[in-house]
């Protein structure tokens, strides 16, 4: 992200006050929305399987949308104000996979918005696979074409292929003309694309360069294509056991990955970098819980309701460090 104010050249200081705290926001911030959508799910299921109050699913779904909107609304702004930031944050080999979060938040708001308005569930939806599509096309043809330097390799890596399987998830609920073939095509996309660049990641993790602390959270992005390749995989086609060998598999590699960002956040100071953790943490957390009606047992239910415990009380968690930055004007510090 841009340089804090105290480091960055004296000439420029002015020109940034004048432009305000949206020369420090990242595209990132849109993780927060996905978050929210992912708890908004996962609480919907928990009403469903255990009657859980319905308002806590539905409250945490308007608080997806008027973050999307807000966040939107903001970054529109810097756009308009600070257009060399956003481009700078476009031709980052690193940073420019966050422009994901967007795709991805707009596609799940339908999913979110599916029981209420289904034209307008639709636009998003719509809209979503738009820019998913273009936006993972783009990507694949800058690895493809650019020599690509191992330390740029993150688990950001990840939403491109996160992009188009997040597709299906609203795309059963609408059942829009072609629906089922466009989720065929985005299983397809995920099973091929995605195996290999976790494998890349893992390799990374292992050999590469270490990441700071405030991008370690981020290491959570590892367990959305699990969450979500259930999810998608299933519901386009049907569980069956190649579904519980993914599934398993996420089970297998969460507590680690869970254990190391944890660890991160008890001795680091907080980083809005960290809201990366949120959306995959409850990807996972409903997978399971999918997992937990198409395979009916003691330890999966106990399973997914921990995750889904887990994955809000760490949403909630971010969500007050976030608001006591804002509060004290301090957001802009932590990008």
């Amino acid at each position: 992200m841009a340089q804090h104010i105290e480091i960055i050249e004296p000439d420029a200081r002015g020109r940034i006050r004048k432009i305000g705290f949206v020369h420090f926001m990242s595209i990132s911030t849109f993780a927060a929305s996905m978050g929210y959508c992912g708890m908004c799910f996962g609480w919907r299921m928990a009403h469903q399987l255990w009657g859980a109050p319905a308002w806590i699913g539905e409250f945490f779904g308007a608080c997806a949308l008027v973050l999307y909107v807000l966040i939107f609304i903001r970054y529109f702004h810097k756009l308009r104000v600070d257009a060399a930031a956003v481009r700078a944050e476009w031709n980052s080999p690193t940073r420019v996979n966050f422009f994901g979060t967007f795709n991805v938040s707009t596609v799940l708001l339908a999913a979110v918005l599916a029981p209420y308005h289904h034209g307008l569930a639709s636009f998003f939806w719509y809209a979503g696979l738009f820019i998913i599509m273009v936006f993972s096309w783009i990507l694949l043809k800058h690895w493809l074409y650019d020599r690509q330097s191992v330390d740029s390799v993150t688990p950001a890596w990840l939403l491109a292929v996160l992009g188009p399987i997040t597709i299906p998830i609203a795309g059963n609920i609408l059942q829009n003309p072609g629906y089922h073939d466009i989720s065929v095509f985005c299983v397809a996309i995920g099973l091929v694309t995605g195996i290999p660049v976790i494998a890349l990641l893992f390799a990374h993790s292992v050999f590469g360069k270490t990441l700071s602390d405030a991008a370690q959270p981020s290491l959570m992005i590892l367990m959305a294509p699990f969450g979500m390749g259930y999810i998608t995989y299933s519901q386009t086609f049907s569980p069956d056991n190649f579904t519980a060998l993914f599934i398993n598999a996420g089970i297998f590699i969460f507590f680690p990955v869970a254990a190391k960002v944890l660890h991160v956040m008890r001795t680091s100071p907080f980083r809005m970098g960290w809201w990366a953790s949120s959306f995959p943490t409850m990807a996972f957390a409903n997978g399971v819980l999918h997992y937990s009606v198409d395979h009916p047992a003691l330890w999966t239910q106990a399973l997914a309701i921990f995750l889904l415990l887990f994955g809000t009380t760490l949403i909630l968690y971010l969500s007050f460090k976030t608001l006591w930055a804002a509060i004290h004007k301090t957001l802009w510090k932590l990008y």
